[in-house]
């Protein structure tokens, strides 16, 4: 007779328990243990008679004999039957009783599952295993999850000089993300949620090209329409070989089992898994075709997928989430990996106790507690498989409710899937994994709990609810005080809000940094430099004024003002020099007023001599009229005159020259470049107040801390205004003027010191552009560009400048009149002036035709006279015609008859010539006259 034993764990490991109970009990030694046993517990029922003073229990020692003959008198085989693989095995000479007991658990235990997972109308558990729907998506995905590791994929016809990856990353590059068919065919949410491989291998794109390499070594280059047909054939001829590497390394354990063992029967076990959920079109060939794009895609476009700006509170709350789903997926990962073997050991450690309880049994008392406390395992045991059952169902279940919404959210009539339908999928596997590992994890103490109803397992169980992560409070409001630890170990890699890119921890303090000493220095040394650079345009302007005020007289009487108001600013009165070179001009004849013109001219940038004499002193008639001597002085006047000018060349004296020109209204008035003297002006002193104020601020600037080359990338960006990488562009561009820059920029940029400060390649790009301009004494370029790291703000206004105002207000009386006086007279002015011009235009036109008809008149009059006058004064008699050749045989009395013609002609094109004129005339009389049309003076434009 043989005894059906099921099992969910191991047949091959419980065949060598079940083995060695065998070789005990047919060896004898199991009789032999029973002897002693029996023995042992006939000396322990004497004592016990003894000690109670009762007559020795023989009935409870021929019970236990009982027992024992029906336990271990008999023999039987055992058929091994391995549920998950379908094997069946078969033991000998094994002990009826335990052989009994462990069939009758199992079958029930066995028979109960398989009638619940009929019901459940799921995968079921015990032909598939656990969460088998959810375990083959999720296989799939890994396999595919990087699509270089495919020996089908990456050889696909290489013997023929295909690439079919780097076809397709090319082709992704180029056509399906090129911003021509992103902006006009389609968009990235498109692409995502589009279904089928033509969807994201879509791009209309006939004069956009891309290499395929498909036969030629180098590739050959083609247009996109073209190349996308051949992309989707050769996708799916590989996809085939594909489907037998997946199943070579993702289902490796089915195929040893015989379960899965061709492509064909994976496809189909695909296809079950996706129907498990709902009912849908998609298709097994849908889902890996899309897997194995999806990562491509997505190198593809991976600076485009930066999505870390999000709130603290979400940013908390999605991870504790994420780690509490991290936790229950590793119980659940944990246990589904250990589950079978876990099994196997228990139920192997039943059968090989068996030969211990022959002892244990005839130990009387001792022994029914023993023997009553090991039938609980055996029981403990069989309720995993129901249990596992149930929590198989729920999670099927929970994951089939996600898996429809996901299904109905995209094209539901399509075969295959969309990309973020893949990560829905995902999300919803590791979801649901999590959920039901988590449960999983809980069946074997909760199936001791319902043999045994300990309070301690119950305890258990409630703790794998509540354990993990939770959502922390102290992401939103941190504690006011938190007790550090005696040693803190910190990451490998930080990441701060300045940055985008993560740091190795420690390695921008030692990495090197942008002195902030260094980059004050350069923005005084830029300042003073654009100051003098703003008075020197101020001094060309005035010069140049100087030169139009000394050519007139009327300039050099202004000139006179401008020195006598030099004169007291700068304390010329003090100087010994400037006194004795009046003295000498004086004497020569020179007058009060001319020495202060030419003081002037000097100050402003201009001639001396222009200023004294309105020229070259040589060539003036004044000097040319006086006598040697006071030539002599006037030349020695000048000289000193000259001498005391450039020692009080100064920008005080520049700005006190420029203010004496600018106040003389009558000056302004004269010269022709009155505007750009008072901007000069203008920019000078701004441009001079912010020296000042910069190199008083400098000391405070060089006090604090030098920036770290992460800092200052991320000071970089957000001072320029730009995007990342277009900042990273603009201070490339900036700090490579040559080959050389860009190759120490490179180098910069692949030191380990640079590589370890920032994991973003932008910001790398800017730290290495910077530490190469410090290094190449380029500190000004940089503090003068957008791309300064450095916040050195300076207030460059006049603190000043309201000192004297009592009220609250400035004064504004008064302001009316003056307006309605201004108004006045610039609409009197534009009257006057609009008055000449009409005028102007209608003696033209009333004038200009009788003008012209007097003038051809005249015209004619003197072509006929010409003519008459030839007339009269041709001879009558012909002279003798001398023999001589002519270009023209013709006599020229011949042409004397269309002569009048001719001037007749000449006089009517003159005619008309002026009528032309005389209307271009009226016509651009008539666009002044409409763009002259007075309009309201009280109009404010």
């Amino acid at each position: 007779m043989s005894m059906n034993i099921y099992t969910t764990g191991s047949g091959e490991f419980l065949e060598i328990i079940l083995n060695a109970s065998a070789m005990i009990t047919g060896s004898g030694f199991s009789e032999d243990l029973a002897r002693i046993g029996f023995l042992i517990g006939l000396v322990l029922l004497s004592f016990q008679a003894i000690w109670n003073g009762q007559g020795i229990s023989f009935h409870k020692a021929g019970m236990l004999f009982v027992v024992y003959l029906m336990l271990y008198g008999q023999t039987t085989t055992a058929v091994i039957e391995d549920t998950t693989t379908n094997q069946v095995r078969i033991v000998d000479n094994l002990p009826i009783g335990p052989t009994f007991i462990g069939s009758v658990i199992s079958t029930v235990a066995y028979n109960i599952t398989k009638t619940s997972e009929q019901a459940f109308s799921t995968p079921s558990m015990t032909n598939y295993g656990l969460f088998s729907s959810l375990n083959t998506l999720a296989k799939v995905r890994d396999v595919l999850r990087n699509p270089l590791a495919l020996d089908s994929f990456v050889n696909y016809r290489r013997n023929g000089g295909w690439d079919l990856p780097k076809s397709v990353n090319e082709y992704l590059t180029f056509c399906t993300l090129n911003p021509i068919n992103l902006r006009n065919y389609t968009t990235i949410d498109e692409l995502y949620r589009g279904a089928g491989l033509e969807s994201v291998l879509a791009a209309p794109l006939i004069s956009q090209s891309a290499y395929i390499y498909d036969g030629q070594p180098n590739g050959r280059l083609d247009s996109c329409t073209n190349i996308q047909p051949r992309l989707n054939a050769a996708i799916r001829e590989a996809m085939m070989d594909v489907m037998g590497e997946i199943l070579d390394k993702g289902f490796a354990a089915e195929k040893a089992a015989g379960k899965v063992t061709t492509q064909f029967e994976l496809q189909a076990q695909i296809d079950q898994s996706i129907q498990s959920f709902a009912m849908s079109a998609k298709s097994a060939q849908g889902y890996t075709e899309m897997s194995l794009i999806q990562p491509i895609f997505g190198d593809a476009r991976v600076n485009a997928l930066n999505h870390w700006q999000e709130q603290n509170a979400a940013l908390a709350l999605r991870e504790s989430l994420n780690h509490q789903e991290i936790q229950w997926a590793g119980k659940g990962d944990t246990f589904k990996h250990y589950m079978r073997p876990m099994i196997a050991f228990f139920e192997g450690l039943l059968y090989a106790m068996t030969p211990f309880m022959a002892f244990a049994l005839v130990l009387g008392d001792k022994g029914m507690s023993i023997l009553g406390k090991y039938m609980v395992l055996p029981l403990a045991v069989a309720l995993w498989m129901p249990l596992l059952s149930i929590v198989n169902a729920f999670t099927l279940w929970y994951a089939g409710a996600e898996m429809q919404a996901i299904f109905d959210g995209y094209d539901a009539t399509s075969q295959s899937f969309a990309m973020l339908q893949l990560l829905d999928i995902d999300h919803a596997i590791s979801k649901a994994l999590g959920v039901g590992g988590m449960l999983a994890a809980s069946v074997p103490p909760l199936a001791l709990f319902i043999v045994s109803g300990s309070a301690m397992v119950a305890n258990s169980i409630m703790g794998q609810m509540t354990q993990g992560d939770k959502f922390r409070t102290e992401d939103v409001m941190p504690r006011t005080k938190d007790q550090a630890p005696i040693m803190d170990t910190s990451a490998s890699y930080t990441s701060d809000q300045m940055t985008t890119g993560a740091s190795v921890t420690g390695a921008r303090a030692t990495a090197p940094k942008l002195s902030v000493a260094a980059g004050a220095d350069a923005t005084v040394q830029s300042s003073h430099a654009n100051a003098q650079q703003k008075i020197s345009n101020l001094q060309e302007t005035l010069q140049s004024g100087a030169s139009q005020l000394s050519s007139k007289s009327a300039g050099r009487q202004q000139l006179s003002q401008i020195g006598d108001q030099l004169q007291t600013n700068l304390k010329l009165g003090e100087s010994t020099n400037y006194n004795e070179a009046v003295r000498k001009l004086s004497s020569a004849g020179w007058s009060q007023d001319e020495i202060k013109a030419g003081s002037a001219s000097g100050h402003l940038g201009g001639s001396l001599p222009m200023g004294l004499a309105g020229g070259r002193l040589e060539q003036s008639a004044k000097f040319q009229q006086m006598s040697s001597e006071q030539q002599q002085l006037t030349k020695e006047g000048v000289l000193q005159l000259q001498q005391v000018v450039d020692s009080n060349r100064s920008d005080t004296a520049t700005f006190a020259a420029a203010e004496a020109f600018t106040q003389n209204n009558q000056a302004m008035e004269q010269v022709s470049n009155s505007d750009t003297i008072g901007r000069t002006l203008t920019e000078a002193k701004s441009a001079q107040a912010t020296y000042t104020d910069t190199k008083a601020s400098s000391q405070g600037w060089r006090s604090q801390q030098d920036l770290d080359i992460g800092q200052a990338a991320g000071k970089a960006i957000a001072n320029s205004g730009l995007t990342k990488h277009a900042a990273a562009l603009g201070i490339r561009e900036l700090a490579g003027q040559n080959e050389q820059d860009y190759a120490s920029i490179r180098n910069l940029m692949n030191s380990a010191s640079v590589q370890q400060a920032t994991t973003d390649n932008d910001e790398r790009i800017i730290a290495a552009s910077m530490l190469h301009m410090q290094q190449t004494g380029r500190m000004g370029e940089l503090v003068d560009s957008q791309f300064s790291p450095f916040d050195f703000k300076v207030d460059s206004g006049n603190s000043n400048e309201l000192a004297g105002l009592k009220g609250a207000a400035p004064d504004t009386s008064g302001m009316d009149d003056r307006f309605e006086n201004a108004r006045r007279g610039a609409a009197g002015a534009f009257l006057e002036m609009n008055d000449m011009n009409t005028s102007g235009y209608h003696s033209m036109k009333a004038d200009g035709r009788d003008v012209i008809d007097v003038k051809d008149d005249a015209n004619a009059a003197v072509v006929q006279e010409h003519y008459q006058t030839g007339l009269n004064n041709q001879p009558t008699d012909q002279p003798p015609v001398v023999d001589t050749f002519m270009s023209n045989p013709e006599p020229l009395t011949h042409q004397l008859s269309e002569m009048p013609q001719n001037f007749s002609n000449a006089g009517q094109g003159i005619k008309n010539a002026a009528q032309t004129t005389y209307r271009e005339l009226q016509e651009a009389g008539e666009k002044y006259r409409e763009s002259s049309k007075p309009r309201s003076p009280t109009s404010i434009d």
